[in-house]
């Protein structure tokens, strides 16, 4: 079976689930950024409100009562907000500390009265211009920003290191202004959505920048960000938070009881260990996709500007606890056996092994035990959806294939016949979209390889609990 599966992309498995793939909208996260609430953030993976809520609809829109949605990779809260708009409890589990206060704001924000946000806007935006006035004059006269008066009390955070200089100094003065506001807002609610504000437009007025991932804007052969209005823009981020918590409020209120929120920032790989056995009606997630996407490295500013890290080491300690690891953590380990039986994995993982051996860890060894590290994860948050799904509960997993070493690794096939293996059925593979060729992130030269067998593209697994 794993076989047909594996290599078949446009399998359906028609019994008992018969939706076409157009059952589902398209996941790219790219949609969020004009929705209420989801736009908060920006963030380079994840899905779209639109998958979430069509696969809300079509597995529990007809139990409204007592239902509690499980997202194992929460991201920045698209699964959790889409829940608690339906009146549903969430539960969600995030190792990477800002995307785990992106989801906790989110899921919370309902709770603020917005006149207090709005008041909170307006006192931010009179302190901030009255600090940081003097800092475009000198700007414009080519002075010494860390001339200029008030001083800031905030600092760069020490452990922070950049190859380029983050901030420009006039920017940095601003941004610092801006953070000591923020921190003396005294309610933790609101002191809580301005941080996060302030996370979500760091980038933009950094100098770097996403291509897909996070580098310097000169290495992209773009302008270093000389100076900018800090206080406008973050400012407007404040100002759309505040529209859309007045709706999203409005949404909450309708409901008599209100639906609870739980963000862990934890490791999800045990949560079998942290949630009752059988308490989990629907999982709605996307892990990390086997594509070696740094999501932490991706997010370095935000972590130490937000002291949610202090030191490179407080890194490392994310880095370990992320699912599937990253190659860097393993490619120099010993060959690393997979935790279950599988065989046509274990075929597909040696074909990566035997690859570019003159080229040691950064050959096909070292990718080979980041896959096996990666479906080893895979196998446990199977047996831990096992423990926590009750009877007939659905999981509804997006995996995209992945193009290692010029091996076609059909990820959403095999995390399929994995959940099999954990005692959950699967119900059926949903080509969603293709995504371009090209060069991937994980230097798999598919411009070199088979054209036929390059292509990517992303698919939602499905898996019940018998």
């Amino acid at each position: 079976m794993l076989t047909q599966l594996a290599f078949n992309l446009d399998i359906i498995n028609p019994e008992p689930d018969t939706m076409s793939s157009t059952a589902f909208r398209d996941p790219a996260f790219e949609q969020n950024k004009q929705d209420a609430v989801h736009r908060w953030v920006p963030w380079i993976a994840g899905f779209s409100a639109g998958f979430v809520a069509d696969a809300l609809q079509r597995y529990v829109s007809a139990r409204r009562q007592n239902v509690r949605v499980l997202d194992p990779f929460a991201g920045v809260g698209t699964t959790l907000v889409e829940g608690l708009r339906r009146g549903y409890d969430v539960i969600g589990f995030e190792v990477n500390p800002f995307a785990a206060l992106a989801s906790r704001v989110k899921c919370s924000a309902f709770e603020v009265e917005p006149q207090e946000l709005w008041n909170t806007i307006l006192t931010f935006e009179d302190k901030a211009r009255q600090r940081t006035a003097d800092l475009d004059r000198a700007f414009a006269n080519g002075d010494d920003p860390t001339q200029c008066l008030p001083a800031p009390e905030s600092r760069p955070p020490a452990g922070f290191r950049s190859r380029v200089p983050f901030f420009s100094p006039t920017v940095e003065r601003k941004v610092l202004h801006c953070l000591d506001i923020i921190r003396e807002i005294p309610q933790p609610q609101i002191r809580d959505i301005a941080l996060l504000a302030f996370g979500a437009i760091i980038i933009q007025v950094s100098n770097y920048s996403y291509e897909p991932s996070l580098g310097s804007r000169a290495a992209a052969g773009k302008a270093n960000v000389l100076n900018a209005d800090v206080v406008g823009i973050l400012s407007k981020k404040l100002r759309e938070i505040y529209d859309d918590l007045r709706l999203y409020r409005k949404e909450i209120e309708k409901f008599v009881t209100r639906p609870k929120a739980l963000v862990i920032n934890e490791n999800s790989l045990f949560l079998h260990q942290m949630l009752p056995r059988e308490h989990i009606d629907i999982v709605i997630t996307s892990p990390p996709y086997l594509n070696n996407y740094h999501y932490l490295r991706n997010t370095r500013p935000h972590l130490f500007w937000l002291n949610l890290a202090d030191k490179t080491i407080d890194l490392k300690k994310f880095e370990h606890a992320n699912f599937g690891k990253y190659w860097q953590t393993v490619r120099g380990s010993q060959p690393i056996r997979l935790n279950f039986s599988m065989p046509d994995l274990e075929e597909i993982i040696e074909s990566i092994a035997i690859k570019n051996p003159e080229k040691g860890v950064y050959g096909g060894r070292g990718w080979a035990n980041y896959a096996t590290e990666y479906f080893n994860d895979c196998h446990q948050i199977c047996m831990s959806l096992q423990h926590v799904l009750k009877s007939k509960g659905i999981a509804v997993f997006v995996l995209g294939n992945s193009i290692i070493q010029g091996v076609n690794v059909h990820t959403d096939c095999l995390f399929g016949n994995i959940g099999e293996l954990c005692g959950l059925k699967l119900e059926g593979i949903h080509p969603i979209r293709e995504k371009r060729v090209g060069n991937s992130i994980i230097n798999s030269s598919i411009r070199n390889g088979d054209p036929k067998n390059s292509r990517l593209y992303e698919s939602a697994v499905i898996l019940r609990k018998p």
